[in-house]
C-alpha cells in the first residue's frame, strides 16, 4: 500500500518529543557550561611577568624590549612600562587570530600613570594590523583619556559563519548588514579615569551575535555595553599580539605604568568568571 505524501512528511509524535527533549538537554547543558566558573576553559594565553613563566601557554612566549622592568605588582610581579620604548610582544599564532563571528574575551590587571599620548590613547592589549589612523584590522583593549575602551575592526567583505547558516533567525540580520562597510569601530566606557594610582582589573568580552554582546568590565563589574553584531567579519591578521604597545610606531600611545596577568580566551567569559578573576 502506498502512503500519501502528507503521511510521509508527518513527524511521528514520539520523534517530535525526542527532538524537543534533545534540544532542551542541549540548552540545559550550554546554560550549565555558561554558569560554571572555570578560568582554564578555552584559555588561549596567559602572560605574566615572573621570568620564565612569561609564556604560560606553550609556543606563545612574551618577549620584553626597551624601557620595561619587572616590579612588585598586584599579588605578584608586574611589568613596568616607561610609556615610550617599552615593548612586550607575543609572536603571532593561529590561536590569537579570531575569525568571522568568533567570540573572545581579554582581561588584565593595570595601574596606569598619566602620560601625554597621541589622541589620549594608551594601549593595553593590541592585535591589529594598522594602515594609518583610519584603518586597523583586529582588536584592541586600551584607555581613552584614562577611561576603559576597546576597538573592533573586522576585515572587508561579507563574512558568514557555519553557525549563521544553521540558525535561520540570523539570516535577516546577515541580509540587512550585507552592505555594511568595515572600518575602525571604537567603544569608550563613560568612566572613571583609571589613572588614579590604584590597581584595576579590566576586561572585554565579545559575543558577536548578540546586540548586547560587547561588554567592558571594571573590578569585575560591567560598566559598558555595545552592539557588535555588525562587526562579525574576520579580525585575523599576521601581526603579533602586543602588551602595553601600540602597533602604529608613528604614534606615541604606549602604556605608562604597570600591567600584570594578561589573559586571552576564545569564548565569552561569564559575569561570575570575571568577578572571580577580579578577586584573585
Amino acid at each position: 500500500m502506498k502512503r500519501s505524501r502528507k503521511a510521509l512528511l508527518a513527524v511521528p509524535p514520539v520523534s517530535a518529543a525526542l527532538l524537543i527533549g534533545i534540544m532542551s538537554l542541549s540548552g540545559w547543558w550550554q546554560a550549565r557550561l555558561n554558569s560554571r566558573v572555570d578560568l582554564g576553559r578555552k584559555l588561549i594565553g596567559r602572560w605574566a611577568a615572573e621570568g620564565r613563566s612569561d609564556g604560560l601557554v606553550p609556543g606563545s612566549p612574551a618577549m620584553m624590549k626597551g624601557g620595561i622592568t619587572r616590579v612588585p605588582g598586584h599579588r605578584g610581579t608586574a611589568w613596568l612600562f616607561d610609556g615610550s620604548t617599552a615593548n612586550v610582544t607575543v609572536t603571532n599564532s593561529p590561536e590569537l587570530a579570531f575569525g568571522a563571528g568568533q567570540d573572545f574575551s581579554v582581561m588584565a590587571w593595570i595601574q596606569p600613570q598619566h602620560s601625554d599620548t597621541s589622541f589620549n590613547v594608551m594601549s593595553i592589549v593590541e592585535k591589529r594590523k594598522v594602515g594609518g589612523i583610519t584603518t586597523a584590522r583586529g582588536y584592541s583593549l586600551h584607555l581613552d583619556d584614562g577611561r576603559l575602551a576597546c576597538q573592533i575592526s573586522p576585515g572587508t567583505g561579507l563574512q558568514i559563519t557555519k553557525t549563521d547558516l544553521l540558525v535561520p533567525t540570523r539570516w535577516p540580520v546577515i541580509w540587512k548588514n550585507r552592505h555594511a562597510l568595515p572600518g575602525v569601530h571604537s567603544f569608550v566606557s563613560p568612566g572613571p579615569d583609571l589613572r588614579d594610582g590604584d590597581f584595576h582589573h579590566v576586561a572585554l568580552t565579545l559575543d558577536r551575535h548578540s546586540k548586547t554582546g560587547g561588554k567592558l568590565y571594571l573590578e569585575g563589574k560591567q560598566i559598558y555595553t555595545f552592539d557588535p553584531t555588525t562587526l562579525r567579519g574576520s579580525l585575523a591578521n599576521s601581526e603579533p599580539l602586543l602588551i602595553g604597545t601600540h602597533p602604529d610606531t608613528t604614534l606615541h600611545s604606549g602604556f605608562k605604568g604597570l600591567i600584570q596577568d594578561v589573559r586571552l580566551y576564545s569564548r565569552v567569559l561569564s559575569q561570575a568568571e570575571i568577578e572571580r578573576a577580579a578577586q584573585d
